[in-house]
């Protein structure tokens, strides 16, 4: 009986320590200030968009994340700041431009709290930076993200349809 409460009590603790680390890496990305913001869940379309038929062999690696960076670069909204937003811990190289790389340990629970963040007035009235809802463009394949992005008053964007406006 105590070995399964002390499980209990592990797992809830690491729960907890994932959910702020969410939050602090929530907080350490101030929210964006361009135009058109561009919330890139950035494994799901690496995988669905750029290795459609490809080698998957280290798709996670960070070949992949600069090749989908480098298509970011290219997109065609030019005041839009595009956020690529990736699970795990990985620091990001010094970036230059205007695509900026997020790590944080869910990418969804990332996108969403900045989503929440844009929609409360309280916080656009002390930061005077967050983007409406409704500027924010979510790049994502995945359906229940998808869903709860909608929900958020946020515009939701195929992978296929992303990559195609990042063509030069």
């Amino acid at each position: 009986m105590r070995s399964a409460i002390l499980g209990i009590l592990q797992t809830l603790s690491i729960v907890l320590g994932f959910a702020a680390a969410g939050l602090a890496a929530a907080a350490l990305y101030p929210p964006v200030m361009a135009q058109h913001a561009w919330l890139v869940d950035g494994f799901n379309v690496i995988q669905v968009g750029l290795l459609a038929g490809r080698e998957r062999e280290h798709w996670w690696g960070p070949a992949r994340r600069s090749e989908l960076r480098e298509h970011a670069e290219q997109l065609d909204d030019p005041d839009a700041e595009v956020l690529l937003v990736f699970d795990g811990s990985e620091p990001g190289p010094a970036e230059t431009g205007r695509t900026r790389t997020v790590f944080a340990p869910s990418a969804d629970d990332w996108i969403l709290a900045r989503l929440r963040q844009a929609a409360d007035p309280g916080i656009l009235a002390r930061l005077r930076q967050a983007a409406d809802p409704g500027d924010i463009r979510v790049v994502t394949a995945d359906r229940r993200l998808a869903a709860r992005v909608r929900s958020r008053g946020a515009e939701v964007v195929s992978p296929a349809a992303f990559l195609q406006r990042c063509t030069p």
